[in-house]
């Protein structure tokens, strides 16, 4: 009998091995509720202050297909070609089976990922513009498509969020690819001779449509804008923030060095530094084109133009090498003396070690690295957003910086989470040592074509279909990246201990979520 009240106290007991255990609550790494993170993001302090908040998209990967008035897939760019390829069948450099049901319809959509982003409480939204949809033939502008975008411009002023608008986000005119006899690239867009003035012809037609009121008008109309609401549009702009060219780095690097986004030429070194002087020449039609006074803002509301920079952080024995030839080179390639730009923007994602083995396997993948759902990106490192934009500020002192991108591939959602919130304490960190961090983007709010990947990574924090759902969080069990990001928005755009206080307790139950799901 003894024996039998032993046997229960020790099932009762917390330690015993009879009873199924909660995990403890793991000690926080960070306190977001300290008094220097209140201050660093309060404007009274007279430091930089983060005014923006947001996702970025692009046009492809948000609708990677677009059917003609047969039913037949409109291909009009590289990436396109490639696309097809896929889904008949054929050999395509983009890996697996792409299924057409599966990819998202930002144009159709539009209206749902805006509401959606006002919902998390960001306050502006960055997409783009696809060259070769407006530009489908030779001298030939689609104004049709352009009043779409015009449209999605108006949805997002709409909802009190201001856009950040990206002119060239990769894909290129099919006219300006040389093919072979059997489909493979010959010459990329970009080395054609003609690059430039075909890029002159796009930039040029997208900013006099933009200032032309009349054009505008009939636009937003057809989307059920009233005078007044557009009135106002035009009065404030319609449209203040823009990036020219979306990571050079990635179009060399991936095009003419590692080979596995068009032209896919491998271990091209050659073509390497003709294509950046084109990508230098486009950067500046599009600055000088946005800023010729074309758009007629008012002088409160200026435009303002930059580029975006991706800069993985290097360590190793070849890091700083690796650094300056990848990241540095291209950008100031672009930024010369910083006359060309009004910002920078900076994308990161993760780290490289060098030398390593891509992707990391067996005795060759380090145990203190954690590689994700995407080891060819690298590590997962959020400290190294810390120490590159410190750098960049070093490079560019004058410069004020958006974060034009950072983001996790995570098919559960079980574990990013976590990552954002160790990005963002960083972040907040490089504001707190006066690093001007104007504004911040997630990659990404829906779930999208993730170019030579395809649909296969999971980026967003939704699938497009859970858009017409109501946002339901839950106290307990386990969080999602967008309850994350929500508190993130609202700790951003209005600092208080009570809002910061939200933070510290959904970083808390991140963590334990993120140990969770790290060892299962």
């Amino acid at each position: 009998m003894v024996e039998l009240n032993q046997m229960k106290k020790n099932f009762e007991q917390p330690n015993s091995s009879y009873k199924e255990r909660k995990p403890e609550k793991e000690k926080a790494d960070f306190d977001f509720t300290a008094k220097d993170v209140l201050d660093a993001l309060r404007t009274n302090r007279g430091g930089p202050k983060i005014e923006y908040i947001g996702s970025a998209t692009s046009d492809f990967q948000a609708e990677p297909l677009i059917l003609d008035s047969e039913g037949k897939p409109f291909v009009v760019s590289d990436w396109e070609f490639e696309l097809v390829k896929n889904i008949e069948g054929k050999k395509s450099k983009i890996r697996g089976i792409q299924k057409v049901e599966e990819f998202p319809h930002f144009h159709a959509e539009k209206e749902k990922y805006i509401k959606r982003s006002a919902e998390l409480g960001e306050n502006m939204f960055r997409f783009s513009l696809d060259f070769a949809r407006l530009c489908p033939k030779e001298g030939e502008f689609n104004e049709a498509l352009m009043a779409d975008y015009v449209k999605a411009l108006g949805l997002i002023k709409a909802r009190g969020l201001e856009p950040m608008l990206t002119i060239f986000h990769w894909p290129m005119p099919e006219y300006l690819v040389k093919r072979d006899r059997y489909g493979e690239i010959e010459a990329g867009g970009w080395e054609n001779p003609e690059a430039a003035k075909h890029f002159r012809f796009y930039v040029e037609q997208v900013i006099k449509f933009i200032a032309d009121e009349n054009k505008v008008r009939g636009a937003l109309s057809e989307e059920g804008f009233d005078k007044n609401s557009t009135d106002k549009f035009l009065s404030e702009g319609l449209v203040r923030y823009f990036l020219t060219i979306n990571e050079p780095k990635s179009i060399l690097g991936n095009g003419y060095i590692a080979g596995i986004f068009p032209p896919f030429k491998k271990g091209n070194v050659f073509l390497f530094r003709e294509v950046l002087g084109k990508l230098v020449e486009a950067h500046d039609i599009a600055f000088n084109e946005i800023k010729s006074g074309k758009l007629k803002l008012p002088p409160e509301r200026d435009s303002k133009v930059g580029a975006v920079y991706n800069w993985d952080y290097f360590d190793g024995v070849f890091g700083e090498f690796l650094h300056k030839t990848t990241n540095e080179y291209p950008t100031k390639s672009i930024e010369r003396n910083g006359a060309y730009s009004d910002f920078l923007g900076l994308d990161y994602y993760c780290r490289a070690t060098v030398p390593a083995l891509y992707p990391p396997i067996g005795p060759y993948k380090p145990k203190d690295r954690d590689y994700g759902e995407h080891p060819g990106f690298g590590d997962i490192y959020p400290r190294g957003i810390y120490e590159q934009l410190k750098r960049i500020h070093k490079e560019y002192p004058q410069k004020e910086i958006f974060i034009t991108e950072f983001g996790f591939s995570d098919k559960n959602d079980k574990r990013r989470p976590y990552w954002i919130l160790e990005t963002t304490r960083y972040i907040i960190e490089a504001l707190k040592h006066d690093v001007p961090v104007k504004g911040m983007f997630l990659w990404s709010l829906v779930n999208n074509f993730e170019w030579n990947l395809g649909m296969d990574q999971k980026f967003g924090m939704f699938d497009e279909s859970e858009l017409k759902k109501e946002l339901k969080g839950s106290p307990v069990g386990d969080l999602r990246s967008w309850e994350v990001w929500k508190a993130v928005t609202k700790a951003i755009t209005d600092p208080k201990p009570e809002s910061l206080q939200e933070l510290q307790t959904i970083y808390e139950r991140a963590k334990s979520q993120f140990i969770i799901n790290s060892k299962t």
